[in-house]
């Protein structure tokens, strides 16, 4: 049986208190409670943590908490990673404490991750009261293989972190450095381990409510705006430069934005949004494919001005 350990990393934020007690509820009724939790915290005070979790903890479940200073988000992902090593963990499952799950998460990540380096479950997008938007899951609307290999991710990501689950036995993550360019970790992490060779599986019954409000930092409205764009091209750069010395297709993709930033630039930002927002569904996008390449577009909006 796999030694199991739950992790979030908690920080301030408005609505604290409702995100904590929704966090806890959908923790602490899990139908498998086969599990210790690590709540990583950026800052905060940790008495008041705990007292969060003597409400809960009915069960008396084994309850890390750390506080960290001074360590950017990426970071502290990194910590959760290497304490579960430490603490001799099989199978970290990793959260969002600004989101809930469905009861069967651990479960079903019991079930299906002991012969792949990943699991990583369906979502629903849900405004900040967890009332569903989309009646459909994600997984429904994309078509998800079962079994994720690298090339299924290599020019935009649908694996969240607060979906993923690390089968810590099967691949050393200890190993993987996380760059402090890198802006899409998830989509890092997860190719990082697919061009080694390994595989992730698709949890098809099992789900995350993923909470939209103003401190969501990447949400999932992928409408472009000269924002969006900016970061989601230096998203793809950080994400492809870092890449390139492990296969040549990175290196094309990387040279692929190089020519869309000089693309842009003549043929005007504006041009190349109201472009991308009315030509292409941006509803049914993933994390960063609201980014085209000049090759994507299959049309030179230069000439059409």
């Amino acid at each position: 049986m796999n030694k199991i350990l739950y992790s979030a990393v908690i920080y301030q934020s408005d609505n604290f208190d409702i995100f904590m007690k929704d966090y806890l509820v959908s923790v602490f009724n899990q139908t498998d409670q086969n599990f210790d939790l690590l709540l990583v915290l950026d800052e905060l005070i940790v008495e008041v943590i705990k007292e969060y979790i003597v409400r809960y903890n009915k069960n008396k479940k084994n309850i890390f908490i750390h506080n960290f200073k001074d360590y950017t988000p990426i970071e502290l992902r990194k910590k959760q990673i290497d304490l579960a090593y430490s603490f001799g963990y099989d199978v970290l499952i990793l959260s969002d404490f600004d989101e809930n799950v469905a009861y069967n998460r651990v479960e079903e990540v019991s079930k299906y991750i002991s012969e792949y380096a990943f699991a990583f479950n369906d979502f629903y997008i849900v405004d900040q009261n967890l009332n569903r938007l989309a009646e459909k899951s994600f997984f429904t609307t994309r078509k998800i293989p079962k079994v994720v290999s690298y090339k299924d991710i290599l020019k935009f990501n649908f694996i969240g972190l607060g979906s993923l689950a690390l089968n810590l036995k099967f691949f050393d993550y200890k190993k993987i450095k996380f760059p402090k360019e890198i802006i899409a970790l998830d989509w890092y992490l997860v190719t990082r381990v697919l061009i080694s060779g390994y595989s992730g599986i698709a949890l098809y019954n099992t789900y995350a409510n993923y909470r939209q409000h103003n401190n969501s930092l990447v949400g999932f409205d992928f409408k472009l705006d000269k924002k969006k764009l900016n970061q989601g091209i230096a998203a793809k750069l950080a994400h492809y430069r870092r890449l390139k010395k492990y296969n040549n297709i990175f290196s094309d993709l990387y040279d692929d934005m190089i020519e869309l930033k000089e693309y842009i630039q003549n043929c005007g930002a504006d041009a190349y949004i109201n472009f991308i927002n009315t030509n292409f569904d941006t509803n049914k996008f993933c994390w960063w494919e609201n980014i085209k390449t000049k090759r994507d577009l299959k049309y030179d909006i230069k000439k059409a001005r």
